[in-house]
């Protein structure tokens, strides 16, 4: 069963948000080329997420050592991976299958509007008190998290507010809404046509990029139904160049989200003559170096057991 769509959606769309970056294309941009200046390299990541193409940003995040490096790695998961747990498995083909079905729309929102009504009858009355817990918890959880810098939280706080405030009962439990939502969710399974969470352990890295793109954009349309245009944020985003220090460039990002102006500060690694995301390039390395130190450990242990003996 499908549980609550519309609230796995939205949350969803915070994590996509979280990482919104960039600003408008030029023009006449080349867009297969890393662009030699920083700003010029957070436009055409921008650009990349706005055409939902993550082949392109991926090449664009990453310089190509380190690139063909992780997809690498990505590919020896794969063929190492474990068989996916039973039940998991079992859950990710019946919502797919639910998905996918000839129905498909008009199932799922039979199964939500019991779900909506009682929302509306249980939490709608208490949503001031559960809007600021959920403030708090959401700042708490943010300022712990020691993988992102002050200013990553900053920005983090920002979308949060903006996404709580926006997200009140009569927008969530809108049928009009909720039906275009399903209706672009359903859409966007039958386009990814991964029936088997087999089939999504086995995609290759492109492959995986290629889908990611695919549920981007159904992601984008499910969000436009709940007034949240993902595409006019990346529209309508200002870049400015704050310092440059040897290898090393900051860049204010300003977008457009929800009626407000939502800043962050993009930080960029040059690498040979383009520039690159200077925190995908870390936690890039951080993984390669965390798998080759797995690999050095692994094949110690049977000579040990082999010596115990």
């Amino acid at each position: 069963m499908i549980r609550k769509p519309a609230f796995r959606a939205l949350a969803a769309l915070l994590l996509t948000a979280l990482v919104l970056a960039g600003c408008r294309r030029e023009p006449d941009a080349d867009l297969s080329t890393v662009p030699g200046d920083p700003v010029a390299a957070v436009q055409a990541q921008a650009q990349a997420l706005r055409d939902n193409d993550l082949v392109r940003w991926s090449k664009l995040s990453l310089p190509p050592e380190l690139q063909a490096r992780s997809e690498a790695l990505w590919e020896q998961r794969v063929a190492a991976a474990e068989p996916a747990d039973p039940e998991d498995a079992r859950e990710y083909a019946e919502v797919m299958a639910r998905l996918t079905a000839p129905d498909a729309e008009a199932a799922l929102m039979r199964d939500l509007e019991p779900k909506l009504a009682q929302f509306e009858a249980e939490v709608a009355g208490q949503w001031p008190l559960m809007q600021a817990t959920a403030s708090i918890f959401l700042s708490a959880a943010i300022e712990a998290n020691t993988e992102l810098a002050a200013a990553q939280k900053s920005h983090g706080r920002a979308v949060a507010n903006a996404l709580l405030d926006w997200a009140q009962p009569a927008l969530i439990t809108d049928r009009a809404r909720a039906r275009q939502a399903i209706a672009a969710l359903s859409a966007t399974a039958h386009e990814l046509d991964l029936p088997t969470l087999e089939q999504a352990r086995a995609l290759g890295y492109t492959e995986a990029l290629e889908k990611g793109g695919i549920a981007l954009a159904g992601l984008k349309q499910a969000s436009k139904a709940y007034g949240l245009d993902l595409d006019a944020s990346l529209d309508g985003v200002r870049a400015e160049l704050i310092s440059t220090e040897g290898d090393q460039a900051t860049v204010r990002v300003t977008y457009p989200l929800l009626g407000r102006d939502v800043a962050f500060e993009a930080r960029l690694q040059r690498v040979g003559e383009g520039w690159y995301d200077a925190d995908a390039i870390a936690q890039a390395e951080a993984e390669l170096a965390e798998a080759a130190n797995a690999t050095a450990v692994t094949p110690a242990a049977p000579a040990a057991d082999a010596a115990a003996n």
